[in-house]
């Protein structure tokens, strides 16, 4: 199982609408320029946290930081948090709850109202 990425990357919203949508998921916006954006995901039977990361960046580089600027979602990762199990596979159930939220956060910035 893999990543619905195709599902979320190419979104172009306002910087606003894209910060409020995944705040309010849980996802932590980091201090890059332009922000990325990330949520844990713990595997409950094993304890191992993962992070669900989708980037950002500008079709119009040089417009600025506004909330008004529009943002562009990129290509989502998961990975393990920290731990020596990097070269393990990911549960089918953390690949399943990633894909949920990014289906989720798709919905939400495609529906023409919510914008």
């Amino acid at each position: 199982m893999r990543l619905l990425a195709k599902r979320i990357t190419g979104i172009v919203c306002p910087r606003r609408v894209i910060d409020q949508t995944l705040t309010s998921q849980g996802f932590v916006r980091r201090k890059q320029h332009p922000p990325i954006y990330d949520i844990r995901i713990e595997d409950v039977a094993s304890g191992t946290v993962y992070r669900l990361r989708i980037p950002t960046d500008s079709p119009h580089p040089n417009s600025g930081s506004s909330d008004e600027t529009l943002l562009r979602l990129g290509r989502p990762s998961i990975h393990r948090n920290k731990g020596n199990l990097q070269d393990q596979p990911i549960p089918s159930s953390v690949l399943t709850a990633a894909n949920e939220k990014i289906a989720e956060i798709a919905s939400y910035l495609r529906t023409p109202s919510y914008r």
